[in-house]
């Protein structure tokens, strides 16, 4: 964890040394599912389902050559974690769970602009990775879930349109994609194999300057 943080802030401290900077914010509102695969004896497992989340937070673009951007940020992101648990014993019975785990997200990504297509717009493609740190407990010990990792990665797609409304200042939308890399579950009740990763695609709307 050192490491990695560490590395980031180097990272963070080349770019800003010699790159030029576009500050600015962005939200995306998406729709939040996730992927299981558990093995346990007696109970099978699918997933439940998809649910409107959302993110929003401040952003950084350095860039490093025309028309290429480093960029990263500090986005708070809810995602949504749902399955259902039916056992297959002598008395079946069946467990539906959601949780609504929370992150900040610190996006490590590659943003490349085409040319203009137009007057002002030019089109832009992002794609790189994430590092997201839980900033809340969604577990219980009531329920499968006693509690989730830490951290969680996942890799990330974007694609969108730039319209500039001012001599720096640009208004953006476009759609984004994350794919969760990462088992996200810590403790569960069963203590067996009981994988879950989550993922979301939504619209991103945002502006620069």
């Amino acid at each position: 964890m050192k490491k990695l943080f560490f590395s980031v802030l180097f990272l963070f401290s080349v770019c800003i040394a010699q790159a030029q900077v576009r500050f600015g914010f962005k939200t995306a509102p998406n729709i939040s599912f996730n992927r299981i695969n558990a093995e346990t004896d007696n109970t099978e497992f699918s997933t439940d389902g998809a649910g409107l989340r959302f993110q929003l937070g401040p952003i950084f673009d350095f860039e490093f050559k025309e028309n290429h951007y480093f960029s990263t940020g500090l986005i708070f992101t809810s995602k949504r974690s749902a399955f259902i648990a039916d056992s297959t014993g002598a008395t079946p019975e069946r467990y539906n769970e959601h949780y609504n785990p929370q992150y900040l997200q610190i996006p490590l990504t590659l943003k490349l602009y085409t040319e203009e297509i137009g007057l002002d717009k030019k089109i832009y493609f992002q794609f790189g990775g994430t590092v997201d740190f839980r900033t809340n407990n969604p577990g219980d010990e009531e329920k499968i879930v006693k509690s989730f990792k830490f951290m969680d990665l996942n890799s990330l797609l974007a694609i969108g349109l730039e319209y500039g409304i001012g001599i720096k200042t640009k208004v953006f939308g476009g759609l984004i994609y994350q794919r969760g890399l990462l088992n996200v579950i810590n403790e569960n009740i069963y203590n067996d194999n009981f994988n879950l990763r989550n993922d979301f695609i939504g619209l991103e709307l945002g502006l620069t300057f």
